[in-house]
């Protein structure tokens, strides 16, 4: 049963958490995971692979690069294959594992959770010192500590929002428009400094509200999770009657009321109450339980990662229908994704019949007929480089007394852009063989970085029969 602890104070105000601080195994691997992705965030911008950033999200350009690969604003079929891997992938992951985006990798726990509370420990101390600073009047230590904190808060928002904004514009863009006056980059300051003040406000006051007042993801949870998902759950079988209560029982189970699950929370909610919509697994209820468990000499796990199938001692079923096609169609959209990027080539052709008539007839003697063909070739470079385009003439082409006339080629089009050609075949009738078309392979090669490459268009050579 989903349940909700969450209740406001008479006064209607916002009820103001101090969660105390969990050690444990899982509080160490949540560290290690906040500052290798809070890391990877940071540093992502600053690596550069082909002269660009390793992600860059160039709106005004309508240009993209993703480690090395180069996308415009033609190739948004690509952004459907990456929401539905993510979506998709995060609906098996939930069905599987309950909330565990939500504590190990939601960009609103991480920030909260791995900076932001940790400043406010150091400068204000533990749960019980910064409980009652905030309940005491105002006095020059408190405005002091509340200055440092603050201060704190805004420089870690600044740095953030300018790494957030350097990915759409890239860190030497970035760079320059921070050393310049604010009048060069009115709009880029207004927007960098907005973004700074809605982090302040977000990490620094509202927190886990944001969780679960606002995001729609813990309401999904009753939709998306069964009996089987695992959750951050309380062994009510092993723990109950608790210590203290008034049952008649003689026997007592393994919780002893401390209270100290609670006294972890961030979202201030009681484990034992069963699953609840405000639980962001964070898992420090298990490691704060774990501990008691080792104090009082009694096994461990009486708050654990456990499915409702197995708190009832019943059999845990994960790979079920429902889990099956999550993960099938995760596995498709990736697969998806990956054939649209690697079928993907550096130089986009399109070669079109000319709107006039299909064919000319030039005469030139009785016994030699040629035939001329008008096509129009459009050429865009997806590379994140200049390149030399032309259409062979030689070789293979002259033994076949096809003749092929471009007079705009070879041309140079800079990364992102587009030509477009006006290209002319002639060729004698007798090529067509008693037949109105005959099938031609017309070969484009391109220069760039001394590199060469050919691509083959196949088009159809037209004529009277």
């Amino acid at each position: 049963m989903v349940e909700s602890t969450q209740k406001l104070p008479e006064d209607g105000f916002r009820i103001n958490q101090f969660p105390m601080a969990a050690h444990g195994f899982f509080r160490k691997q949540r560290d290690l995971s906040q500052w290798v992705l809070i890391s990877i965030f940071i540093i992502l911008p600053w690596i550069k692979i082909n002269g660009l950033p390793a992600i860059l999200i160039n709106l005004p350009d309508r240009r993209f690069a993703f480690f090395g690969l180069n996308f415009w604003s033609h190739d948004a079929p690509l952004l459907f294959f990456v929401i539905a891997s993510f979506s998709l992938g995060l609906l098996f992951a939930t069905s599987v594992w309950g909330r565990v985006w939500c504590g190990w990798a939601c960009p609103q726990t991480i920030p909260i959770d791995g900076i932001f509370r940790k400043i406010e420990t150091l400068v204000e101390g533990n749960h019980i010192a910064r409980k009652k600073l905030h309940e005491k009047p105002f006095d020059n230590e408190k405005i002091v500590k509340a200055a440092v904190k603050w201060f704190l808060f805004f420089t870690v928002s600044l740095i953030l929002s300018h790494t957030f904004f350097a990915y759409f514009t890239g860190p030497g863009a970035l760079v320059s428009m921070a050393l310049s006056p604010p009048s060069n980059a009115l709009t880029t300051f207004l927007i960098v400094n907005t973004t700074t003040l809605i982090i302040l406000l977000n990490f620094g006051w509202f927190k886990e509200r944001l969780c679960t007042v606002i995001c729609p993801y813990g309401r999904l949870q009753s939709v998306l999770m069964d009996e089987d998902s695992l959750v951050v759950a309380y062994d009510e079988k092993r723990g109950e009657p608790r210590k203290g209560s008034k049952t008649r029982s003689k026997k007592r189970g393994d919780c002893i009321d401390c209270l100290k699950c609670v006294a972890v929370c961030p979202t201030g909610i009681d484990i034992r109450h069963g699953i609840q919509m405000e639980c962001i697994a964070c898992t420090s209820c298990i490691d704060a339980c774990n501990e008691i468990m080792r104090i009082t000499k009694k096994p461990e796990g009486l708050i654990r990662y456990e499915s409702e199938n197995g708190l009832k001692g019943e059999k845990t079923v994960f790979w079920k229908m429902k889990t099956n096609i999550y993960l099938g169609l995760t596995i498709l959209s990736v697969i998806g994704l990956f054939l649209f990027v690697f079928n993907r080539s550096g130089l986009d052709i399109t070669v079109l019949r000319a709107h006039e008539t299909p064919y000319q007839v030039l005469k030139t003697s009785k016994e030699r007929v040629l035939i001329a063909n008008h096509f129009t070739l459009s050429l865009k470079n997806q590379s994140a480089v200049k390149m030399e385009v032309d259409v062979m003439r030689t070789g293979k082409i002259e033994n076949t007394k096809i003749e092929i006339i471009a007079s705009t080629l070879p041309v140079v089009i800079p990364p992102g852009e587009a030509k477009k050609n006006h290209i002319f075949i002639k060729f004698p009738k007798s090529i067509l063989e008693k037949k109105s078309h005959h099938k031609f392979r017309l070969q484009i090669t391109t220069k760039s970085k001394d590199i060469t490459q050919k691509y083959i268009k196949e088009i159809s050579l037209v004529g009277p029969i």
